[in-house]
């Protein structure tokens, strides 16, 4: 499983996420919005099925199913009042919604 995490996210998940806690941020990939499939992030305990990925301390939780559609990508974190927090950098999406929240691949 080839997933890249930029500095800036890397640490933003540190401070959302204390080593310590035995939280990870977990990405999964679902079919809904206007163009087909949405990301899911979130902080939560690990399930028991994932696909686990260190990268210094941090862990990062991947649902098997979601594997196919996440690999090559990079995450990263982007500051600001509007449009700021955790982008999925995805070299297989081959569109988006207009809003930018849903793609295609």
């Amino acid at each position: 499983m080839d997933i890249k995490l930029t500095p800036l996210a890397l640490s933003k998940i540190r401070t959302l996420v204390p080593p310590s806690s035995g939280n990870v941020l977990r990405i999964s990939v679902y079919k809904g919005g206007c163009a087909g499939y949405e990301y899911q992030l979130e902080i939560c305990l690990p399930k028991e099925n994932d696909i686990r990925l260190n990268f210094e301390e941090i862990t990062l939780a991947v649902d098997p199913e979601s594997c196919p559609f996440l690999s090559g990508s990079t995450i990263d974190y982007k500051e600001g009042l509007t449009q700021g927090g955790f982008r999925v950098i995805n070299p297989r999406v081959k569109s988006t919604c207009g809003c930018g929240s849903s793609f295609q691949i």
